[in-house]
């Protein structure tokens, strides 16, 4: 990918921020009516500042493993209380998230009251403002949890599912709009790679997917990490490494990249951009972990 795409696509994410901002039938900014569904998140926020923001976590609280098997390869990756994955384990004994700093999670971008960020990335932190969250189910091969922004104008819900056929984690997050009103949003799935327990890989990304891995000729066990759309994606999307090992701001996601990189201790980024968030509506992106 190039740095004239990265550079295309934050024009697209200005542009509609931008538009946003204006009146449909008038070229002027306005201060836009604040609907009772607004006063009400703003109640909700209000309320929720006094309680403490849940502090990040790197700790497993669900293990999910496929063993090695004739049709499958061995997986392992276990995902905190938050939605985070920080263990991703495959095959036997080779770890990709789980070394160093254990960072790997989800960011928002609230384009419609302003450049609004909200992520968690486990060890690399978090934007403290978040409500706790809520485990809505497990079973044996997933979890589903819920968390909404502390303003109360957010819900992410992820559904964290082990597919042992493909030795992948299926990661499916559903943004829904919770206020009266369209909005625009970006979202980013992170992870800081650590191919086959190396800090140091080489990284990049296409327009589909972004990965690390360890290349023939180095010390490592020559494997690598990817992460991808899973399935159809009608959003405008991409993927691209940055060239560190922090979760990026979600309003300025490429802030880091600098295109392939080699030998450097960076991260992987997956970005959806959802131009219009409609009213209590859900917007979902579906996306995969997979060892290579």
């Amino acid at each position: 990918m190039s740095k004239k795409t990265i550079f295309a696509l934050g024009t697209l994410l200005i542009c509609s921020l931008s538009f946003a901002q204006q009146l449909p039938n008038q070229g002027k900014r306005f201060a836009p009516a604040v609907s009772a569904a607004e006063n009400a998140a703003a109640a909700i926020a209000q309320k929720n500042a006094l309680v403490a923001t849940p502090a990040t976590t790197s700790t497993c609280n669900w293990t999910f493993t496929s063993p090695q098997t004739a049709a499958n390869k061995y997986l392992q990756f276990c995902v905190t209380v938050n939605g985070n994955i920080t263990e991703f384990q495959s095959p036997s004994g080779i770890e990709h998230i789980r070394v160093g700093g254990f960072t790997e999670g989800y960011g928002i971008c609230d384009g419609t009251t302003g450049a609004v960020p909200y992520y968690d990335y486990a060890d690399s932190g978090d934007s403290g403002n978040w409500l706790a969250p809520v485990t809505l189910a497990v079973t044996a091969t997933s979890v589903k949890i819920a968390r909404t922004t502390n303003d109360g104008i957010w819900t992410l819900t992820q559904t964290i599912a082990l597919n042992k056929p493909a030795a992948s984690a299926f990661v499916t997050m559903a943004l829904k709009n919770n206020t009266a009103v369209t909005r625009i949003a970006t979202m980013i799935r992170f992870a800081d790679v650590d191919a086959g327990g190396v800090l140091s890989n080489n990284l990049d990304g296409t327009l589909d997917s972004a990965w690390g891995y360890d290349p023939i000729g180095s010390s490592a066990p020559y494997s690598g990490l990817l992460l991808q759309v899973n399935g159809p994606n009608t959003f405008n999307h991409q993927g691209w490494a940055i060239n560190t090992s922090s979760g990026p701001n979600p309003c300025t996601p490429s802030a880091n990249f600098v295109g392939t990189l080699t030998n450097v201790d960076g991260g992987i980024v997956s970005w959806n951009i959802f131009p219009s968030i409609a009213k209590n509506a859900t917007k979902t992106v579906k996306l995969k972990y997979t060892a290579f």
